[in-house]
């Protein structure tokens, strides 16, 4: 088993089609040796992953690994439109040239002959099937997937990997800061309020008092729905603000710093450079 992390996908895209399903739509206990993505955008369907079961409508996503026994059984009379895709995280599987790799019985199935066997080390729950409502945000993405893999055109595979890897991107933000949730209002006037002062004290002891709040409370609630600490923010929109000015004014490193609220122009070049990957004179330059 390969273990990796989320920044080392490169999907490989087998199969990608919308597909109206006919009332006696059924697979019952199958296993397949690739990646499976299911999405519906209409009508209903009973979607069972391992011994885990759901029900299915617009909007229901679901993602798993070879090694999960699946079945879907379409809802009789409902006019059901479903997204499926095969792929491989990592394009280990670009060598197999069928378009879509048969699935096995749940008895036959052999999770050696798996294409890959992978354990995100960074989002663990990619490690088990996915289940989530309320996805209608991929359907352009998923209908662009379709175009692309139904008419190829120039740089088709690489067009369907690009998708496909913001899909997963995607799904693992929902997954991380939780599902269906919208960002508090707390966090809304939180992130306001530093992008319009980030040159003025935003110590979290500062921005606590300024919202009536225990600094330690609105930090948890900034990395639960953003995935930064209230001061990674602070920092990160301080040096936003900064390379605007290294790259519209001529000011000089030293007066930009200061500008964007640090007090120490030896911080904010270790700042700048370990979110930018280069010194602030490199841009001024």
């Amino acid at each position: 088993m390969r273990k990796l992390s989320l920044a080392d996908i490169n999907p490989h895209v087998r199969y990608s089609k919308l597909l109206l399903l006919p009332n006696d739509f059924a697979t019952t206990a199958v296993h397949a040796y690739d990646a499976r993505l299911v999405y519906f955008f209409s009508g209903s369907a009973k979607v069972k992953l391992d011994d885990r079961s759901f029900t299915a409508e617009r909007g229901s996503l679901f993602l798993w690994q070879s090694d999960t026994c699946y079945s879907i059984v379409n809802d009789a009379g409902s006019d059901t439109k479903m997204m499926t895709i095969n792929f491989d995280y990592i394009g280990t599987g670009t060598s197999v040239s069928l378009p879509t790799i048969p699935t096995v019985s749940d008895r036959l199935y052999r999770r050696e002959n798996a294409v890959e066997s992978l354990f995100f080390e960074d989002i663990p729950l990619l490690n088990v099937p996915v289940h989530l409502d309320g996805m209608q945000c991929l359907e352009r993405i998923f209908q662009t997937m379709t175009e692309e893999y139904s008419f190829p055109r120039p740089y088709d595979k690489l067009m369907l990997s690009a998708l496909m890897q913001q899909v997963i991107f995607t799904v693992a933000r929902k997954l991380t800061v939780g599902t269906g949730e919208k960002p508090s209002g707390l966090v809304e006037r939180v992130t306001e309020y530093i992008r319009e002062n980030f040159s003025g004290d935003l110590s979290n002891e500062a921005i606590g008092k300024h919202f009536n709040y225990h600094p330690n409370y609105i930090n948890r609630v900034m990395q639960k729905h953003i995935g930064q600490s209230l001061h990674q923010y602070v920092l990160s929109c301080r040096v936003s603000k900064a390379l605007e000015m290294l790259q519209t004014t001529n000011l000089s490193v030293t007066e930009v710093a200061e500008r964007v609220g640090f007090s120490s122009i030896k911080h904010f070049s270790q700042t700048f450079k370990s979110i930018y990957g280069y010194s602030p004179i490199h841009f001024r330059d």
